[in-house]
């Protein structure tokens, strides 16, 4: 993405970008998706597009990016070492922030267009519980033993969550964190002695 500063134009000429690509994602893959397409659904020229984005994927790449920087901060606020052991303030919180991009929903969470959010996402979990693990001096851990766990919890968590979000569902959100909590909890108890050193 080209960076142009900030103003009130180039926000609100990126939000018409945006805007326009999820209501384009919402019926076609994004790899039918063509620039002339989005701008024209965005209401803006060919030459504004490329100010801001180099492709399709660029925008798709910007709202993962935008996503990713909230989720961050969300957990950067967190006490990790007690989301550990208590995983549904940090799991409600992460699930709230992807609610409010409502519109993107479908998108965020498509196997097919959701690029590599899920991974991202995935990925910087994995690597604040190993650190988080690491830095606790009550707690040694093998580090290789540790990724593993929090691959295997984080990969079924986004699972879990993708279904919600995709299929109609009797459960709240709300009860869908307390019970993937619960599970959680249950299983890191039981994988504390694997992954001591």
């Amino acid at each position: 993405m080209k960076n142009g500063g900030v103003d009130k134009r180039i926000i609100k000429t990126k939000n018409a970008i945006r805007t326009a690509f999820n209501e384009l994602i919402q019926t076609k893959d994004m790899a039918d998706i063509s620039i002339s397409e989005l701008t024209e659904k965005a209401g803006v020229t060919r030459s504004t597009f490329y100010m801001y984005y180099d492709s399709v994927g660029a925008v798709r790449n910007d709202i993962e990016d935008m996503i990713i920087s909230h989720i961050e901060k969300i957990m950067s606020e967190t006490n990790l070492v007690q989301s550990i052991f208590n995983p549904y303030p940090l799991l409600f919180a992460i699930t709230n922030e992807i609610n409010k991009y409502d519109e993107y929903n479908k998108y965020i969470l498509s196997s097919n267009n959701s690029g590599e959010l899920l991974e991202k996402l995935k990925k910087m979990i994995v690597d604040a519980f190993v650190n988080t693990m690491q830095k606790n001096s009550q707690i040694q851990v093998n580090v290789a033993k540790a990724k593993y766990v929090a691959a295997f919890c984080t990969a079924g968590i986004c699972e879990a969550f993708k279904m919600w979000f995709n299929h109609q569902s009797s459960l709240t959100l709300e009860e869908l964190c307390t019970h993937i909590s619960q599970m959680v909890a249950k299983g890191l108890a039981m994988a504390n002695d694997f992954i001591k050193e």
